[in-house]
């Protein structure tokens, strides 16, 4: 593949998952190198690819010149997708497009609620939701293993956090679908139905707030961000206000169920392809499963990128990124790196060094990544005791959706039978 004809815009790349011969040649020939403008990119606007994890690493931690914002003023709008988004929509109102200090402010306040001492209380009723998920398991058939299981935990984990009724679960699923859908959709394509249910969503977070505000404070997630206070102007103590609560409610809901489930799902459709691997860690479950998380974490690798702007005139490896620019550090290719990861393309859950960025990296490090670890921990040990002693297969081949944001499982199917092939 030659340089010249990469293009990370074409969506059609991603539909298999990380388009690997890409980012095998921009790390061996362009490590930071800056993607020209084209028809299909957001505003027809080019942005540094960084491919290489210690490169990656360094723009994600300095966050004094790379912004997640505008890039401190330098743009009229800005955050972490490829678009520029306007910033009374998400730069600096939502957590994950803010710079210091309000980040930081912020990140204080929610993060409360994904202390371990918090999550250590969860952990008994997650073994519960998962077993009880899983006991809706056929003995023998065919099964829709990212809807019924994938999806389902991370859900019901996210909206019991957040004190949401049990008869309103279905509706964040479908919320949270369609904001991963918005996030990925191409030009042209018709976004009405899409926006109709993120304001759907943005409703239903408003009369939350509001029946929050009425109530005592208590340990869920949304009655601390609804009831703490953040330094305000002048210094004076302010509660957020309803917007800031609504984007807060959307990130949580869409990154706490969505980004999961994909990992859930293209992990075990890993662990499936590599049935040698399934047998031994099924042989002895708690010896092998943290480094199996986290190698299913290097792979699946469920957002592509996360998105800067520079502040700055600023020299990176040679390369002199202007003031305004787009910076874009690939977690997927990173998490590839020949350089770091020994046999990189192999899937290898026994790998020892694996200091992956699935998680992001720097002042933005996923919050919920203790959350996340929590879950894969718990859905796969109770994976392989629920079907012990039963031939578990993938139907077909795992698919992807057509995003280069997120690596979205489209479908993912497994068929369960008696190990004599009943």
């Amino acid at each position: 593949m030659k340089i010249e004809d990469i293009n990370l815009c074409d969506l059609s790349q991603f539909e298999q998952g990380c388009p690997e011969e890409v980012f095998r040649t921009l790390r061996r020939e362009a490590p930071v190198w800056f993607h020209p403008g084209n028809a299909q990119a957001p505003d027809g606007e080019g942005f540094w690819v960084i491919s290489k994890l210690a490169d990656a690493k360094a723009v994600l931690k300095n966050h004094q010149v790379f912004s997640s914002e505008t890039g401190y003023g330098a743009r009229t709008g800005g955050g972490t997708t490829l678009a520029d988004m306007s910033t009374d929509m998400a730069p600096g109102v939502v957590l994950s497009m803010m710079d210091p200090p309000k980040h930081d402010d912020i990140r204080a306040l929610v993060g409360q609620g994904f202390f371990p001492r918090t999550l250590a209380l969860l952990e008994q009723q997650m073994q519960q939701l998962c077993h009880d998920i899983l006991d809706q398991l056929p003995a023998c058939g065919e099964v829709d293993f990212l809807h019924a299981i994938a999806a389902e935990l991370p859900l019901q984990v996210i909206c019991t956090m957040a004190n949401i009724p049990r008869e309103d679960w279905h509706r964040v699923k479908e919320w949270a679908d369609a904001a991963i859908a918005f996030a990925a959709h191409e030009p042209g394509v018709d976004t009405a139905p899409l926006v109709e249910k993120l304001t759907e969503m943005g409703m239903y977070a408003f009369n939350l707030i509001q029946q929050i505000r009425q109530q005592a404070p208590d340990d869920s997630v949304m009655s601390k961000v609804v009831h703490a206070e953040i330094p305000g102007e002048g210094g004076q103590p302010r509660k957020l206000d309803d917007l800031e609560v609504i984007r807060f409610f959307n990130l949580l809901m869409t990154g706490g169920s969505e980004t999961t489930r994909n990992a859930i799902a293209y992990g075990y459709y890993m662990l499936l392809t590599h049935p040698e691997q399934y047998r031994v860690l099924e042989s002895d479950p708690e010896k092998y499963i943290d480094d199996a998380i986290e190698e299913i974490l290097r792979w699946t690798t469920p957002v592509h990128f996360n998105r800067r702007t520079a502040g700055q005139d600023f020299e990176f490896q040679g390369r002199l990124i202007r003031r305004g620019e787009k910076v874009v550090p690939w977690y997927t290719s990173a998490n590839r790196d020949e350089t770091v990861f020994e046999n990189a393309y192999e899937f290898n859950i026994f790998r020892q060094k694996n200091p992956h960025i699935a998680f992001g990296h720097g002042i933005h490090h996923c919050l919920g990544a203790a959350l996340a670890r929590m879950e894969l921990r718990t859905i796969f040990l109770a994976l392989v005791e629920h079907l012990r002693g039963k031939r578990v297969e993938p139907v077909g081949e795992i698919r992807f959706i057509r995003s280069n944001r997120h690596q979205g499982v489209a479908d993912m199917r497994i068929r369960i039978s008696d190990n004599n092939g009943a």
